[in-house]
């Protein structure tokens, strides 16, 4: 997913964004509730812990093992009851789940299609219908890389290569991990961008940027994350360096 602070991507299972430490909510109810399971197991697992120890000491093998079995059943069901009750105190999560399922059925197919077939309109359309169904999406880094390469064609469009522009370049060539996870792409899909990658160099040498220097521009400009300022970028281009 990525940030609605900084734009930066990373798993919906953090807690926290890694780079601004804004606080991803799905990801703060998920560890909630994680560390209250871990609370159950361990308070269960110490009434598990007595009466084995109690059943030890009185009673025969037999009726041991008729507690022990009362006990597990006790346990799953009081468990159970726990869950089932805990999942249903948030109508509004449990909503949202189910609108998720429903919404994967019924738009997986169109998904799948409109990529394979390079259409990255429907595949964007879908995505603001439903971000959080569509970032799980396994070609959705895929999606998100060619979408980039579309945009960043666009740049090519206009006379003038504004900070803004060159940032989108210096971006894709240097820093995919801006605008995607390239760790969920396939082989073809880093094919494919090395593809896009040489074809973003051509442009650049089109307008009197050699590879090198874009690879320095970059290494200079970035921060420690990888992020460009775009004040030193206008600086850099004002100077005509």
């Amino acid at each position: 997913m990525k940030c609605k602070n900084c734009g930066g991507v990373f798993s919906d299972e953090l807690e926290k964004c890694p780079y601004c430490g804004t606080m991803n909510k799905r990801g703060a109810y998920k560890k909630y509730r994680q560390k209250i399971r871990d609370i159950i197991d361990r308070v269960f697992g110490l009434k598990a812990e007595a009466y084995n120890s109690i059943s030890k000491l009185i009673l025969m093998s037999i009726l041991r093992g008729l507690v022990m079995i009362a006990i597990v059943i006790g346990l799953a069901f009081t468990f159970s009851r726990f869950m089932k009750v805990n999942y249903y105190n948030d109508p509004e999560y449990d909503q949202e789940a189910l609108e998720d399922i429903l919404w994967e059925e019924e738009n997986l197919d169109k998904l799948n299609e409109a990529f394979e077939n390079n259409d990255f309109e429907t595949v964007n359309k879908l995505y603001y219908q439903n971000t959080h169904v569509v970032s799980k999406w396994p070609h959705y880094d895929a999606f998100c890389m060619r979408k980039e390469y579309q945009d960043v064609l666009k740049d090519f469009d206009y006379s003038y290569f504004s900070s803004y522009q060159l940032t989108d370049v210096l971006y894709f060539l240097y820093n995919p991990q801006y605008f995607c996870n390239p760790l969920r792409w396939t082989q073809d899909d880093w094919n494919e961008y090395e593809e896009d990658r040489q074809e973003i160099l051509r442009l650049m040498q089109e307008k009197d940027y050699s590879e090198q220097e874009l690879s320095e521009i970059y290494q200079t400009n970035a921060d420690e994350y990888g992020y460009l300022s775009s004040s030193k970028l206008d600086k850099y281009l004002k100077e005509g360096n």
